[in-house]
C-alpha cells in the first residue's frame, strides 16, 4: 500500500518530478516549518531526502520527516556512507533552517555533523546547496555570521536570507523556499551578473478620494519573474502597483500608485541603470479621469466621466535593455486570435519576447495562479498553453531570455 504522502507528490506543479532534493535541518526553533518546506517540495513533484543534527532531531522527531516524506530521516551516518551515497543521487541541498554553528561548520569545513557532511559532500560534486538561516538578529549581525556569509558564497553557496522582524532573522515562507529551490534545481544560477527590471501589478487612478479605475490584477505574474530572476542569480528590481500579494523582503522593490507613477519611476530607473532586461509585466490602467474631484462623488444621481489615455510605461523606458519581455492581456476569441494580436503588439513595442494571455476566464489570468495564452519571440519560437502556471511561463521567459543574449544583434533584430 502507498505512503498516504505519496498522494500530494506533483499536485502543485511537476517541475521537479524526477529530481531529489536534500532538505538538511539543524536546530533553530524554526525547525518546524521546515515540515512545510518539505511538503511543498513534494507539491512540486521532488523526492526529499531529510539529514537531521541530532539536536535537531531531539526538538521534532525524526518520525514527524518520515511521515512527511515517506523517507527515513538521515540522523546518524553508518558504514552505509549516507552523505556520499546522497551527493551522488541527489540533484541539490537545501539546509533550512540553518543555524550560525552549521554554517560555519560548512564554510569552513568542519564536518562533524551529519548536515555539514552531507553539504560539503554535494558541493564537492558540483550539486547545488543553498542555505536559509534562521537565528535572533544578534547572531545575524555578528561578524562571524558576516565572515560565514563571505566564505560560503566564495565557495558557491546560495545564502537565502532570512526574513528580519521584532529583533529574529526569520524562516522563509516555507513555500517560497521551495519555489525559489525549483529554479535553483533546474536552472543553477545561469542569470549571474545580469541587470533585471520588473514591473508588475495594476494601478489606480483615482475619481475621487474613495473610488478610483483599476483592474484584477494581482501581480503574481510580474513578481514571479522576479523571483525567477533572483533565484537564478540577477539583480533584480521591482516597480509594483497596488498588489494583493506580498513582496518577499529579498526582493529590491518600489511601490507606486498612478500609471504616471509607474512611468517615472521606469524612466528614472532606466535613467540610472543600464538593464540587459526588462520585463513588463505589469497591468498599469490606459485611461484616467480627465480631472479628479476633491471630494467624494454623491451616489443616486447619473454620472458621465470623461477619460484620457495614461503615459504608456513600456514607453517611458529611458534605455532599451539588451531584451525587452512585453505583455499582453486581451479578451480574445481563442488562441488564434491571440496570436494575432500579440504580434501586432510585439512589433509595436519593438519587444524581443511576447507574453499574451487570455483573461475573463475561469481560474485564469488575472488574480489566478494559471494562464492561457502563448509565448513568443522575435526569431521564430512561439509556445501556446492552455494552463500554465504564472512560475513556469517565468522560467520559460528566462530562457528565452537567455536564447536571445547568445544571439547577434539582440535589441535589434533576431534570425
Amino acid at each position: 500500500m502507498p505512503h498516504p504522502t505519496h498522494s500530494i507528490i506533483g499536485e502543485y506543479s511537476g517541475s521537479l518530478r524526477g529530481k531529489c532534493v536534500v532538505l538538511g535541518v539543524t536546530a533553530s526553533v524554526a525547525l518546524y516549518r521546515s515540515l512545510d518546506t518539505t511538503r511543498w517540495l513534494l507539491r512540486r513533484g521532488a523526492r526529499v531526502r531529510v539529514v537531521m543534527t541530532k539536536p535537531a532531531a531531539e526538538l521534532v522527531s525524526p518520525r514527524m520527516f518520515h511521515w512527511a516524506t515517506a523517507e527515513e530521516p538521515i540522523v546518524d551516518l553508518t558504514g552505509r556512507v549516507e552523505h556520499i551515497e546522497l551527493a551522488s543521487e541527489c540533484d541539490s541541498m537545501l539546509v533550512a533552517p540553518a543555524t550560525l554553528s552549521t554554517m560555519s561548520k560548512i564554510a569552513y569545513g568542519i564536518t562533524d555533523n551529519p548536515v555539514a557532511l552531507t553539504a560539503v559532500s554535494m558541493r564537492s560534486e558540483g550539486k547545488l546547496v543553498a542555505i536559509a538561516p534562521a537565528m535572533h538578529s544578534n547572531m545575524a549581525s555578528s561578524l562571524q555570521y558576516e565572515q560565514a556569509i563571505a566564505a560560503l558564497a566564495r565557495q558557491g553557496y546560495v545564502v537565502i536570507p532570512p526574513h528580519f522582524e521584532a529583533g529574529v532573522a526569520k524562516y522563509r515562507d516555507p513555500k517560497l523556499l521551495a519555489r525559489l529551490m525549483a529554479s535553483l534545481t533546474l536552472r543553477g544560477r545561469d542569470l549571474e551578473g545580469l541587470k533585471v527590471l520588473v514591473t508588475a501589478g495594476p494601478t489606480r487612478e483615482w475619481l475621487d478620494p474613495v473610488r478610483f479605475i483599476s483592474n484584477p490584477s494581482s501581480g503574481l505574474m510580474g513578481l514571479e519573474a522576479a523571483l525567477e530572476a533572483y533565484a537564478r542569480g540577477a539583480e533584480v528590481k521591482l516597480i509594483h502597483g497596488p498588489m494583493s500579494i506580498d513582496v518577499p523582503s529579498l526582493i529590491e522593490s518600489t511601490a507606486v500608485e498612478t500609471t504616471e507613477e509607474m512611468a517615472a519611476a521606469v524612466r528614472e530607473a532606466t535613467e540610472k541603470t543600464p538593464f540587459d532586461v526588462i520585463v513588463a509585466a505589469a497591468a498599469p490602467a490606459d485611461f484616467r479621469p480627465a480631472s479628479r474631484r476633491d471630494s467624494k462623488i454623491r451616489s443616486g444621481a447619473p454620472l458621465e466621466l470623461k477619460l484620457e489615455p495614461t503615459p504608456k510605461v513600456i514607453g517611458s523606458i529611458a534605455r532599451r535593455p539588451r531584451v525587452l519581455v512585453a505583455f499582453a492581456a486581451e479578451t480574445a476569441a481563442g488562441l488564434g486570435e491571440l496570436e494575432s494580436l500579440a504580434r501586432a503588439k510585439m512589433e509595436k513595442y519593438g519587444a524581443d519576447v511576447m507574453v499574451a494571455n487570455i483573461v475573463g476566464l475561469p481560474g485564469l489570468g488575472f488574480s489566478a495562479e494559471r494562464e492561457k495564452g502563448v509565448i513568443m519571440a522575435k526569431w521564430g519560437f512561439k509556445r501556446s498553453f492552455e494552463s500554465m502556471l504564472k512560475e513556469d511561463i517565468a522560467r520559460l521567459i528566462f530562457d528565452l531570455v537567455l536564447e536571445a543574449l547568445r544571439g547577434d544583434g539582440v535589441g535589434e533584430s533576431h534570425t
